[in-house]
């Protein structure tokens, strides 16, 4: 199911109100007219019919003209809500309305004495000119709800559809009046009140109709079919791993969506920003318009792995961790990694930082039997950095790479001074379907030779890719 919203500016909805406002004014008078100078019950029910229709139809002007307000202080959620209110007092009348009319009726029908009514022409013009305009009313109102998305005219729409059935009944019930008196059978002289109980039924079907789908709205219900929808279009996103609240109400045209995801607790908050924003996306193609509010809670994954355990527990803290290695110790683990903090940090306070997580990954680990944890400064300063003119090491550099069994070739060698320190760059390549831990176990070694071959270098980076990106 989707919301529609719209696309033509406001004042076409309020023109196409108005436009219906001003046909129900012409029907009423004329109906009154024709229903007071033929003395049908049936007319006068029509014409009490385009009495409601008008109060509906002023309601429904004046419910679009506020219901287009933007949200203020009073209205957080919009102002749509009025658009439902006025439906709901149309379905009132509606019932009213039906009620007198019904009792009017049945005592006309049941009466001993035969109605006087005074039959011509005018009976059967102003039933037949309120069909027409009822039919070009309720096509132009349904079409606008729908461009809109909008409970009143949808409102509007049905209750000038049922109106045609209901003039339909009147027409049926002046024609068995005229065959009654021209065959001279007086029971067809009853009629006319049939036809007046035949359009307090219509009534109450359609106040029946919209007062479910409009209480529904005003309670907050929101369709079952329109949830699944929605759970369905979430699930589709691969980081969410659970929808644990889904909440969703209507006001006016627009829907209201509150979300919250179980997302995986090492995910980014980068990351967790754009998965809201896919969500959000999925969403509001389903309901355009949406107003889409989602929270997300870190939840541990249905798999997880050590390694995954381990930078969670660091993450909690918002601290880097890396060069992480985790080995077999017996029957227990061992851990090792380098973690940043704050350079400024005093040592004791970075120890016991440190104490404090490695207590925490026992506690969550208990096979872990040893961890050993690097302390290093996360700096805030960038250094600069100035390339030299070292001709020898690379062309040892490339020498040593011949040396490595499954690399290609090693290109862009660059040795720059940061900070007071040489550092070597240089690009690796291998074949496309080599396994990666393959190549960086071969990188590893490959790193350990240059330092061997090299110890004035403080830090070597190797960027490895596959033979393929050197042909493009």
């Amino acid at each position: 199911m989707k919301a529609a919203t719209s696309v033509l500016p406001v004042s076409s909805k309020e023109r196409i109100a108005l436009y219906s406002l001003l046909a129900t004014v012409g029907l009423l008078v004329f109906k009154l007219v024709v229903g007071l100078h033929t003395r049908s019950l049936g007319i006068l029910a029509e014409a009490a019919h385009s009495g409601l229709d008008l109060l509906a139809t002023l309601l429904t002007w004046l419910s679009i003209r506020i219901a287009d307000r933007p949200a203020d202080a009073n209205h957080p959620f919009g102002h749509g809500k009025f658009e439902n209110f006025s439906a709901f007092l149309e379905t009132a009348l509606l019932l009213i309305t039906a009620v007198v009319v019904a009792i009017i009726a049945l005592r006309q029908w049941l009466g001993d004495s035969a109605p006087a009514i005074h039959l011509d022409q005018w009976g059967f013009i102003v039933m037949l000119t309120s069909m027409m305009v009822d039919f070009w009313r309720s096509r132009s109102l349904r079409r606008a709800a729908a461009e809109f998305g909008s409970d009143a005219l949808e409102a509007d729409a049905l209750n000038f559809s049922t109106d045609l059935w209901s003039s339909l009944a009147v027409l049926a019930g002046l024609t068995l009046v005229a065959l009654g008196r021209g065959l001279q059978l007086p029971s067809l002289l009853h009629a006319d009140g049939a036809a007046a109980l035949a359009v307090s039924a219509v009534m109450f079907a359609m106040a029946w109709r919209l007062g479910r789908r409009t209480i529904g709205v005003l309670l907050d219900e929101a369709p079952v079919a329109l949830l699944r929808d929605v759970r369905n279009a979430v699930g589709r996103s691969a980081d969410v791993l659970d929808l644990e609240q889904l909440r969703m109400r209507r006001s006016g045209s627009r829907y209201f969506v509150d979300l919250r995801l179980g997302v995986a607790r090492t995910l980014t908050l980068e990351r967790s920003r754009q998965v809201k924003a896919d969500v959000t996306e999925r969403i509001q193609h389903l309901l355009p318009n949406a107003d889409v509010m989602i929270e997300t809670e870190p939840r541990e994954p249905r798999s997880t792995s050590i390694t995954e355990q381990v930078r969670a527990i660091a993450q909690r803290d918002n601290l880097n961790l890396h060069d992480l290695s985790i080995y077999a110790i017996g029957d227990g683990l061992g851990v090792e990694f380098h973690l940043e903090v704050d350079e400024q940090l005093p040592l004791k306070d970075a120890h016991d930082l440190v104490s404090r997580i490695e207590s925490q990954m026992r506690q969550q680990i208990p096979s872990i039997r040893e961890i050993l944890t690097h302390i290093e400064p996360e700096t805030s300063e960038i250094p600069p950095a100035s390339f030299l003119d070292r001709e020898r090491i690379s062309r040892r550099i490339t020498a040593l790479a011949t040396g490595v069994p499954e690399m290609l070739d090693c290109h862009d060698v660059q040795v720059k001074s940061v900070g007071g320190h040489l550092c070597l760059t240089c690009h690796c390549s291998f074949p496309d379907a080599l396994a990666v831990g393959v190549v960086h176990e071969q990188v590893t070694r490959f790193e350990a030779a240059i330092k061997r071959e090299f110890p004035e270098l403080f830090r070597v980076t190797i960027h490895t890719e596959p033979s393929s990106d050197n042909r493009r």
